[in-house]
């Protein structure tokens, strides 16, 4: 995505005529004549040609210098509790097969725990570190960390993951041994240009989990309702509308603008549960209006990530599929949904139907143009093998190992999701095109 300088060809239009200049050189060399023949006419157009090719000829080589595509394939989260090479390998070739292109971008729901290592806290939400090398199978290279499961296992937990992602050359972001690492980007190199991800969550972080200056834990963006912190843990009822906390806010952005200054393209996640002044418990038990799509201050806050230099933002947390937009020639996924979800049969508030079908995003940027955004729907099995436990809330057995793993949608149901999809997609002015089980952007001219 890097352009190289080229002298160029250009057909310069002036006041006195048209001439053609085949390259700089030439250009200096007819300069030179003119200037000796001393005529005020073809001196004036010496002084013209010299502008004009100056200018035309950058122009022409910024033009002519061809950016490779690079194509983006952006899942829902990953809430992954084993090692599907060993726990269900008939689903790894069907998984791969969903996932394409030069960058692979997931978010790990779960913090990784060695052998022996457990939590009596939370709702669990462990994962082995063969889990990491289930998603590099899968081709995974971008990920993030940030997440409200992320600090189940306290400080531990944090490291274990960093550590057991960088060992298999995993990029991440979004935790750190300090808030400086936890919103740092992670810079992904690829043959076609680097990428960069910066990683956040907000909502339901457990306490003592967010990152700060000699504390490990998340890169959380706290979120404000009026005097009161909005963590989406309990209702808050009549309380002012959310904001970003300013501290936060300014410490994210910041990191935007320094990622965008080093890489080619700028990711940008969120990990969010604030829809509403509701806690996230009742949003979901109540089956409310406001998990179906992202909150009036999640939107103003998105578009000023955008502004601040992301090319893409994507979330994830609700966890079904929310609306697409494109913000100045850039897209936002309010919501991905799930794409792994090894949830515990006991969390039945996010058990619906809309919770097991997602859709995965596959993005395709020309330097640092747009060029396309589609999608494939998928969904999830919520019967994994084996029984249940209906009554340990830790437990990792075979039914959620095995239980909302991915697949193509069939039939009529792909055309329900992307429908759905293209619905919520349309107050933000987005429109869409479904062919099959496939479904497109319609990209306006010129974004």
């Amino acid at each position: 995505m890097q352009s190289k300088t080229t002298e160029t060809c250009v057909q310069v239009e002036t006041h006195g005529g048209s001439v053609r200049i085949e390259h700089l050189e030439n250009y200096k060399r007819e300069l030179k004549m003119e200037s000796k023949r001393k005529v005020g006419r073809f001196s004036a157009r010496a002084a013209r040609l010299a502008v004009a090719c100056v200018i035309l000829s950058a122009m022409g080589a910024a033009a002519q210098a061809q950016s490779p595509e690079i194509t983006i394939t952006l899942a829902g989260q990953s809430m992954l509790r084993s090692d599907l090479r060993e726990t269900a390998p008939a689903a790894v070739p069907v998984i791969q097969g969903l996932l394409k292109g030069d960058v692979r971008f997931t978010n790990l729901e779960a913090a990784v725990a060695e052998m022996g290592e457990s939590t009596h806290e939370g709702r669990g939400f462990l994962t082995p570190p063969g889990a990491l090398d289930t998603l590099a199978t899968f081709g995974f290279n971008l990920v993030s960390l940030s997440g409200n499961h992320a600090y189940y296992l306290q400080v531990k937990g944090i490291q274990n993951t960093i550590r057991d992602a960088d060992s298999r050359k995993i990029v991440h972001a979004g935790t750190g041994n300090n808030a400086a690492e936890a919103v740092a980007p992670g810079y992904l190199k690829t043959p076609k240009g680097t990428i960069a991800l910066i990683a956040s969550a907000s909502g339901l972080i457990v306490p003592g989990g967010r990152a700060t200056a000699d504390h490990p834990g998340v890169n959380e963006l706290r979120v404000e309702a009026g005097d009161k912190e909005n963590e989406a843990s309990q209702d808050l009822p009549g309380a002012p509308s959310n904001t970003p906390n300013p501290e936060d806010a300014q410490r994210i952005l910041d990191s935007i603008r320094d990622a965008s200054k080093h890489a080619d393209l700028v990711i940008v996640y969120q990990h969010n549960h604030v829809f509403s002044n509701h806690s996230f418990t009742s949003v979901f038990t109540e089956g409310l209006p406001e998990r179906l799509a992202p909150n009036e201050w999640l939107i103003k806050w998105v578009h000023a990530e955008v502004d601040a230099g992301a090319d893409i933002v994507v979330m994830h947390g609700a966890p079904l599929l929310h609306g697409v937009e494109i913000y100045h020639g850039r897209p936002i996924f309010y919501d991905l949904g799930n794409f792994i979800y090894n949830l515990t049969p006991i969390l039945t508030y996010i058990d619906e139907p809309i919770n097991w079908e997602s859709a995965v995003a596959y993005v395709q940027f020309a330097g640092k143009k747009l060029q396309s955004v589609s999608f494939r729907p998928v969904v999830m099995n919520n019967i994994g093998e084996g029984q249940p436990d209906m009554h340990d809330i830790y437990a990792n057995n075979q039914f959620m190992q095995t239980r909302g793993l991915p697949s193509p949608a069939p039939g009529a149901r792909a055309h329900y999701i992307l429908e759905r999809l293209a619905d919520a997609s349309k107050p933000f002015g987005t429109a869409m095109e479904i062919k099959g089980d496939t479904a497109e952007v319609k990209l306006k001219a010129g974004k």
